[in-house]
């Protein structure tokens, strides 16, 4: 949708430059008064038609269908837009929103994703190191609020729903399967096979990794303690004043939520970047 609304814009753009070079040519006001009758007898012609056409179309329940899979054409959907036949909606204008924002958002290893929109009020994810509580996360959410409101008059606020998203994400934006294997991610489980606060242990290419979700972000970890050299292996971690504690035994032990060591706070564990992709966890190991 960002695609045809720059479509849309462009169009309209190229309009106004037409007339207003008409306009500074050499015509009598009656010359000019007849160039800009014929524009709007020209313009009502094609509306006409095109709405003529959409009615015809949209007849049968495979019209129907066509013509959604039309209007995702950008000079379709700006051509339609322009003559009044369809409306942009709120959805739409607000994902236009987003999509200018977004790369903002990937410059600080985070991302955004439209939930929903309900009355007067947007509902978005953030992801990767915007998500969370962090005074840095609600910066950028105000940020995000603040252009909404400005391009869409219609809305008043807009909330962060609490869902799950990557504890650690790169600076890179979303792509397709394909995409994300050539660009060296690797598939793991699915969402589903994870339990809240429970280390979940898998292998990818020979490289051990610890995944846990803990307060609705996922995790993910080389599975081999610093100090040992050995992998961890228990079914439960130990939580203790807002840490969630693993460790071979009580004198290392190590917060999943950061990584560190509470014994010898510069020994950590190795973060791997981690992502979902339609309830799928990606994870990359090479980094």
């Amino acid at each position: 949708m960002g695609t045809q609304s720059k479509s849309v814009e462009n169009l309209s753009e190229r309009i106004d430059q037409i007339l207003q070079e008409i306009k500074t040519m050499d015509f009598t006001d009656y010359q000019l008064k007849k160039i800009l009758e014929l524009k709007k007898a020209i313009e009502a012609f094609h509306e006409d038609a095109l709405r003529k056409l959409v009615r015809i179309v949209r007849s049968t329940d495979e019209g129907k269908r066509l013509m959604l899979e039309a209007v995702e054409e950008p000079s379709v959907y700006a051509m339609l837009l322009l003559h009044g036949i369809i409306k942009q909606n709120l959805y739409t204008k607000v994902a236009a929103v987003l999509e200018e924002v977004r790369p903002y958002l990937n410059s600080h290893g985070g991302d955004i994703e439209l939930d929903k929109i309900e009355g007067n009020v947007v509902y978005v994810r953030m992801q990767g190191a915007c998500s969370g509580c962090s005074l840095s996360a609600v910066t950028l959410k105000n940020g995000v609020e603040e252009a909404i409101k400005t391009r869409v008059q219609e809305i008043d606020r807009v909330e962060m729903v609490n869902d799950l998203s990557p504890g650690y994400m790169p600076l890179t934006g979303k792509g397709n399967v394909e995409e994300l294997k050539d660009s060296g991610w690797k598939e793991g489980p699915d969402i589903e096979d994870l339990k809240e606060n429970k280390p979940y242990y898998i292998t990818i290419d020979g490289v051990d990794v610890l995944l846990i979700i803990i307060d609705n972000k996922i995790m993910a970890y080389r599975n081999r303690c610093p100090h040992r050299g050995i992998p961890f292996a228990q079914e439960e971690v130990e939580q203790v004043e807002g840490m969630y504690l693993i460790g071979h035994d009580k004198a290392l032990r190590f917060d999943l939520t950061n990584g560190e060591c509470i014994t010898v706070p510069h020994i950590q564990l190795e973060p791997f970047p981690v992502r979902i992709e339609k309830k799928k966890i990606w994870i990359r190991v090479d980094s």
